[in-house]
This record gives C-alpha cells, structure tokens and sequence, in this order.
C-alpha cells in the first residue's frame, strides 16, 4: 500500500512543479485594453522604451463610444494619441503601463 502511495504523491509533485512556468509567464503578461470612454476616438499607439521613446507602432484605428480593444505591447510600456474627429488636432504623448490585462481608458 505504501509504495502505491508514494508514486501518486511522487507523479503528483512533478505535475504541480511544471506549471510553475506558466504562472511566472502569466505574471509577466505585457497586454492591456485601451476604452473609448465618451465618445467615437482615433487612437494611434507605439511601443515605449524605458526612455520613453517611441518603437514600432502596435494600433491604429477607430474606436466607437465604449469598444474596448486588446493590445499586446513588447515592452510593457505604451505612448499613445488620439483624436476626436477626423480635423481635429492629435493629443499626443499619454504614457502609460501595458500590463497584465489593465484598461487604459481613452477620452
């Protein structure tokens, strides 16, 4: 009865030690969602080093009043603009954390 046991408990270790990568993966999760709050709003994003300069561009599009859209960053840091109207002037250089998931609202 015993060495049954200890294989089960032994067979059960191994299975619980692998998942442990997964859950540093996960802790490490560079994605986000940025929101049109009020109303329909153009939205451009890049990438961000730690210095705050811009990289590759990840997003550029339309957003309607309350859509919401995932973005996966490289780096963990974003720098984004946006617009309310196709004439209307861009306002830029909004840096925020592309992490684990978080909403990034947009006006």
């Amino acid at each position: 009865m015993k060495p049954l046991y200890l294989i089960r408990l032994s067979v059960f270790s191994i299975l619980v030690a692998g998942l442990f990568p997964f859950l540093d993966a996960a802790a490490d999760d560079k994605t986000c969602a940025l929101k049109a709050d009020v109303a329909k709003v153009y939205v451009v994003v890049w990438d961000e080093d730690s210095e705050e300069e811009r990289q590759d561009k990840i997003f550029e599009n339309w957003l309607k009043s309350g859509e919401r859209h995932k973005i996966k960053s490289t780096t963990g840091f974003i720098v984004f603009s946006y617009k309310l109207a196709e004439d209307d002037r861009s306002y830029g250089d909004n840096h925020r954390n592309c992490k684990n998931g978080n909403t990034i609202r947009v006006p």
